[in-house]
């Protein structure tokens, strides 16, 4: 049987994609609201490695980036990263999938907006394990 796949591997399935739809200059509400899920799993796989000693099931449910600030930031105060770049990317999930009254389709800057954060926490992320590793992180 195969590795079982984790929040890690999801973030950089989906971190792949979306650099090549970058790089090809495109522009969708989809970009937005996949970069914001993007940096979910990215810190969701932190939460799941270094805090499996807890409860984590509502912080791995959230959809805000800003819950998992909160709980990372708690839990893990040697996680360093530029949280006002990552914050940058959220809300875009709710807002720029569904109509409603604060839903809008994206534009050039939010593009590059939402590329910023999911470069910076795939920046800090990689290396917080590389720094922590554990038998359980894929880049131990």
């Amino acid at each position: 049987m195969g590795k079982r796949m984790n929040y890690f591997d999801y973030a950089e399935n989906d971190y792949f994609f979306y650099r090549a739809n970058y790089e090809e200059h495109r522009i969708g509400n989809a970009m937005c609201s996949n970069a914001q899920g993007i940096c979910e799993r990215y810190l969701k796989h932190l939460v799941d490695i270094y805090c499996a000693d807890e409860d984590t099931t509502s912080v791995l449910r959230t959809r805000s980036l800003r819950v998992l600030k909160k709980y990372i930031s708690k839990k893990m105060k040697d996680f360093e990263c530029d949280w006002n770049i990552v914050l940058g990317a959220d809300g875009f999930y709710f807002s720029a999938r569904y109509p409603g009254d604060e839903s809008f389709f994206v534009d050039e800057e939010d593009i590059e907006v939402c590329w910023k954060a999911v470069e910076e926490v795939r920046k800090c992320v990689i290396a917080y394990c590389d720094l922590h590793p554990i038998e359980k992180s894929p880049l131990a």
